[in-house]
């Protein structure tokens, strides 16, 4: 019994300690207008967890697309574009706050970020993460 007693501690330390080594979550506070992000670049580490916060101080509702790497949106945003994108948090609201969380790409580089609703990458709604 005091074998199998050492034993559980040693793996629930292990597991402590090996939790504490994995990747930090990232925190982005982006804010929307019409029509721009603020800021408009974002850096996050490759693979790591992010939390995404976004206030919408606009009048119009507005999403924040980030497309697969490589890819990138000839306006306007339609059917040919919703295949390409790597994640999405839609329908935030004029006057709201709106959160989501997802996993960067662990493929570094950049990737383009868009409003893909109608007319706003033509007015200049697009921004760029960074994957390092």
């Amino acid at each position: 019994m005091k074998k199998f007693a050492v034993f559980l501690i040693v793996v629930l330390s292990l597991s402590f300690v090996l939790s504490a080594c994995g990747p930090k979550t990232t925190t982005l506070n982006v804010v929307v207008n019409d029509f721009s992000y603020t800021p408009n670049t974002f850096t996050v580490p490759a693979g790591a967890p992010v939390n995404l916060v976004v206030k919408n101080d606009g009048s119009v509702e507005h999403e924040f697309a980030i497309m697969k790497k490589g890819t990138s949106v000839t306006p306007p945003f339609g059917d040919k574009d919703e295949g390409n994108i790597f994640w999405e948090l839609d329908e935030i609201g004029p006057g709201t706050t709106k959160t989501g969380t997802f996993t960067a790409p662990t493929e570094p580089g950049e990737y383009e970020v868009v409003c893909g609703l109608a007319g706003h990458i033509e007015k200049g709604m697009v921004a760029t993460l960074i994957v390092k």
